[in-house]
């Protein structure tokens, strides 16, 4: 059995979407002067790898602690998504993918390991409307992206955002190492932190392979 951690590091001044208050970790204590260290850290639930729960966009939608870990942990799929210069995804994307109801399907762009660079935060790939409702009726429970949004940092509207969480689809962004996956079809987990009332929260995401 081999685990791959899927998961951004939090640390101070990490990337995040533009506009969002800036994430700060700091120790407020050490070992060396009180014996013990303790870290505060102020962030918005929607840095590094996180979930996203439909109270995110939906009003009187679910917030995270709510929702059935089921949602984000399960069965996954890989999907390989090569734009060759084109952000936004289409169906024709899901060709040739082995989608089955319930899947968790996890789109590997490569864009991971720009994190931290200009492109990362503006340039990254899109779910266009055509491919989200597709998911939905596919019976996706829920989507993981090695990317920042399911969303172009153009719109003024989130079209995905409402079609996944308005269908009580899961989100996690900001995945890494997808590409240590070395087949198709993996155990995925990506349980959320139950912080009341949220609309989103952190996640240790990771991988199971059982060789």
């Amino acid at each position: 059995m081999r685990i791959i951690d899927l998961s951004q590091v939090l640390e101070s001044g990490m990337p995040q979407y533009p506009g969002q208050p800036v994430a700060e970790f700091k120790q407020v204590s050490q070992v060396e002067s009180d014996g013990f260290q303790v870290t505060d850290f102020h962030a918005v639930v929607h840095v590094g790898t996180h979930c996203d729960a439909p109270a995110h966009f939906i009003q009187n939608g679910e917030t995270i602690e709510a929702i059935p870990l089921e949602r984000f942990v399960g069965e996954a799929v890989i999907v390989d998504v090569h734009l060759d210069g084109q952000r936004e995804m289409s169906p024709a994307v899901l060709e040739g993918a082995d989608i089955r109801p319930g899947d968790i399907v996890l789109f590997r762009t490569g864009l991971s390991k720009q994190w931290g660079t200009d492109a990362y935060e503006t340039d990254y790939p899109y779910f266009g409307e055509e491919m989200a409702k597709e998911l939905v009726e596919r019976g996706v429970r829920a989507v993981g992206l090695d990317f920042i949004s399911p969303d172009p940092i153009e719109t003024e509207n989130f079209p995905a955002h409402h079609i996944f969480l308005g269908n009580k689809l899961g989100i996690v962004e900001n995945l890494k190492n997808l590409e240590q996956i070395d087949r198709k079809r993996v155990f995925f987990a990506a349980a959320p932190l139950k912080i009341k009332g949220s609309d989103g929260a952190f996640t240790r995401a990771f991988a199971v392979l059982f060789d």
